[in-house]
């Protein structure tokens, strides 16, 4: 006769059972993702449009450990008395398909990278939009020191003019002449105010020499965007979540054990306790068909998008290449028009300081120099623009874009 033992035996084995499967698969490695949310926040800290995205992340992480084969444990308890007092014990076991739940995790683990992939393509915005104030700063700075430089010279060329006046030296139209041409140019060439950014996230291109030409092989580019920018990264875990979903569709359209139920019987007259169970199975009937086949488009479509995208960046990205290899190509002008400004002003100082020229002679050398270090400066700000602009189009900058090996 079974013993009321019997069903705490049961129930502990279901019990067990239930923990056992409801254990999670040991998580892999977690390190790489880490990496790539760390890169995206790297000075966007206090950004709260890329913290929004970070808890996205986190909440998409934390759905991951849902999928289980047994997430709950059913205890039903019935009483009732006809001739004598039973009571029925039932504890009912649920179970997830295991192909459904493996499907659910690929699920789950793909909008995890999605998630990412959306942080890193709003970190790059951010990134891309404040790429192009920033060289409008930097230059902006540069320019307001070329400027006073300029400025303090020519203040002094307008006091010996004036002086020289007085003294006879020049006659006053000269003099007049001189004057209000200086005025002039210190208004018209003084830089304009230029909003300062938050943050500072980029720099003028260097006019050294570069260590190899910048690669522009349009395979190479394609190559590039396809692995480094997010809004392909997007798209591409856009796909791999359909193609799981496609997959839990087509799980969720296999027979399979729904539950298993262990019953516990006690009776209070002469008669036997009783120990049953049940077993109950699901058989589909081909509804989730559909959904798998829409799926399967879905992951087309976004494939071909992702190829368009690519081919669209990639003719955009070699327009920028183009522009920052003819400023890296005509950096030897660039030296020799910085080269030709100093000494300009060192002669200009010599010949101010010797008396041994009028003010208008000096000044036209002074502006000479001054032009000279403004257009090199307008290179810089403009190799700037299109270092942003690949930034923008690749994900990968001018500091880290492949070159070709120098020559011997």
């Amino acid at each position: 006769m079974s013993k009321p033992c019997t069903l705490v035996r049961c129930l502990a084995a279901a019990g067990l059972a239930a923990a056992a499967c409801a254990t999670p698969e040991p998580q892999a490695s977690r390190e790489p993702e880490h990496q790539r949310v760390a890169r995206a926040q790297r000075d966007l800290a206090e950004d709260p449009v890329v913290q929004a995205h970070v808890a996205g992340v986190e909440a998409a992480r934390a759905r991951e450990e849902g999928p289980m084969l047994v997430d709950e444990l059913e205890l039903r308890l019935r009483e009732e008395y006809i001739d004598e007092h039973q009571m029925r014990v039932t504890a009912r076991v649920p179970f997830n398909a295991p192909p459904e739940v493996r499907a659910q995790r690929e699920v789950l683990a793909a909008e995890t990278h999605l998630a990412i992939s959306r942080l890193e393509e709003v970190s790059l915005e951010r990134r891309s939009e404040l790429c192009f104030p920033s060289v409008e700063a930097l230059a902006a700075r540069d320019r307001n020191a070329l400027y006073a430089d300029y400025l303090e010279r020519r203040q002094e060329l307008l006091v010996w003019n004036d002086e020289w006046r007085r003294a006879g030296t020049i006659d006053e139209l000269r003099g007049a002449r001189f004057e209000l041409e200086s005025r002039i140019r210190l208004a018209s060439w003084e830089p304009q105010p230029v909003p300062q950014p938050e943050r500072v996230f980029a720099t003028l291109p260097a006019i050294e020499p570069p260590e190899g030409e910048l690669i522009r092989d349009p395979a190479i580019v394609r190559d590039t965007v396809r692995r480094h920018h997010p809004s392909v990264g997007v798209r591409r875990a856009t796909a791999e979540r359909f193609r799981a979903l496609a997959d839990r569709a087509r799980a969720r359209n296999q027979p399979r054990l729904k539950f298993v139920d262990v019953s516990y019987e006690h009776r209070t007259d002469d008669s036997d306790n009783g120990v049953g169970g049940q077993l109950a199975f699901e058989i589909p009937l081909g509804g989730e068909r559909a959904n798998a086949g829409r799926y399967e488009a879905l992951i087309r479509q976004e494939d071909g998008e992702a190829r368009g995208a690519v081919a669209e960046q990639v003719t955009r990205s070699l327009r920028a290449l183009d522009e920052l290899h003819a400023f890296e190509a005509r950096s030897p002008r660039w030296r020799d028009l910085l080269r030709l400004a100093d000494e300009a002003e060192e002669i200009a100082d010599r010949w101010w300081q010797g008396r041994v020229a009028r003010p208008s002679d000096v000044a036209a050398l002074l502006d000479d120099a001054f032009r000279a270090r403004s257009t090199v400066l307008d290179a810089r700000e403009r190799a700037g623009n299109a270092d942003c602009a690949l930034l923008a189009l690749t994900g990968v900058g001018l500091d880290a874009w492949p070159r070709q090996p120098p020559g011997p």
